[in-house]
């Protein structure tokens, strides 16, 4: 309602938008709840822990504070502290639980890369490891128990099916997986019904086999006579579709590179790559790395593990004591701008 990425809707916010910004994300996150309390049978009023992490920006959102800050140099992050505070005011839903507010490692790198971290125990590894959320702020971190260095970039909303032409979030209907056979396009489809979009998995899949089969060449340029890739009768690729993969796969790989480069270490010597968040789940990791989102020298490496913001919200509604550690997490975190 108010953009697909977070830069729009922290300026709509500074267009005096705010309140509607933080009702809308309550007023969806109280259905949320309403859901899961139903499947587990329990009343909301009975909840004691909510814990929440976000990127900075929608973190700042849902708890009403204006992202004026994420909006000038040096870009400071307003979450600098764990704590918890009465969920009353914010999710009324829920008046006898505590809201766990996870803090922020910089001005664009945020609770849900702290919650990653947590999921994936990134900071106890010997090996050089490299953890990446690629989202609309693809967020990453690099390194092992010795040191980590985090930076955030700004992919864009391509990967979640937004400013593409055919574009849906991963549900029922959309492309999630595109790979050739005898020189012909095929498609998976979500529910196994016609396909009515395609979903960022599917999208990284069909500018590969774009590449694969030469109707992309190595600019992006589409060489078909009218410019567009068909994937199903009715479903096809525009040229600015390819644009908008290229801006993010490019805005992914930099940070990589830049991370690598910071470190003072080869990309070729990274050990492991985790790769979070349900878009990376569903990832091919060769289409990937051949269309350059990943550097080819890791593709051996690559793990997804799944939604790992959520899987450490978890650990720290179930573990309050985690919370303080969340505050030493983000201290020992370098950040790169």
């Amino acid at each position: 309602t108010f953009g697909a990425d977070v830069i729009s809707r922290i300026q709509a916010a500074l267009r005096e938008e705010l309140p509607k910004l933080t009702a809308l994300i309550r007023e969806q996150m109280t259905t949320l709840i309403q859901q899961v309390c139903k499947t587990a049978d329990i009343l909301p009023e009975t909840v004691g822990v909510v814990s929440v992490v976000g990127n900075p920006a929608m973190q700042q959102l849902f708890l009403g504070i204006c992202p004026e800050n994420l909006a000038e140099i040096p870009f400071a992050p307003a979450l600098t502290e764990a704590k918890a505070v009465s969920c009353k005011e914010i999710l009324p839903i829920c008046p006898e639980a505590q809201l766990l507010i996870v803090p922020d490692i910089a001005g664009f790198i945020g609770a849900d890369t702290v919650g990653c971290l947590l999921a994936t125990k990134l900071y106890e590894e010997d090996a050089l490891t490299l953890l990446v959320d690629i989202g609309t702020n693809g967020e990453m971190v690099l390194g092992n128990r010795d040191g980590m260095i985090a930076c955030a970039t700004a992919a864009g909303p391509a990967f979640e099916g937004a400013n593409i032409r055919f574009g849906m979030r991963a549900a029922e209907g959309a492309i999630d997986h595109v790979w050739t056979e005898d020189g012909k396009i095929l498609c998976s489809v979500i529910g196994g019904g016609a396909a009515e979009g395609i979903c960022g998995s599917g999208l990284v899949d069909a500018v590969a086999v774009g590449l694969q089969l030469g109707l992309i060449n190595k600019r992006g340029r589409i060489l078909t006579d009218d410019h567009i890739l068909p994937l199903t009768e009715r479903i096809y690729l525009t040229q600015e579709d390819v644009r908008q993969v290229q801006l993010a796969k490019g805005a992914i790989y930099a940070g990589i590179a830049l991370l690598a480069k910071q470190l003072g270490v080869e990309i070729e010597e990274i050990q492991k790559v985790r790769l979070a968040g349900a878009f990376g789940s569903f990832l091919n990791p060769e289409n990937a790395c051949r269309i350059g989102l990943l550097p080819e020298a890791l593709l051996q490496k690559i793990e997804a593990v799944g939604n790992a913001a959520l899987s450490g919200a978890k650990m720290l509604a179930r573990d309050p004591a985690l919370l303080p550690f969340t505050q030493k997490l983000t201290e020992k975190i370098e950040s790169l701008e």
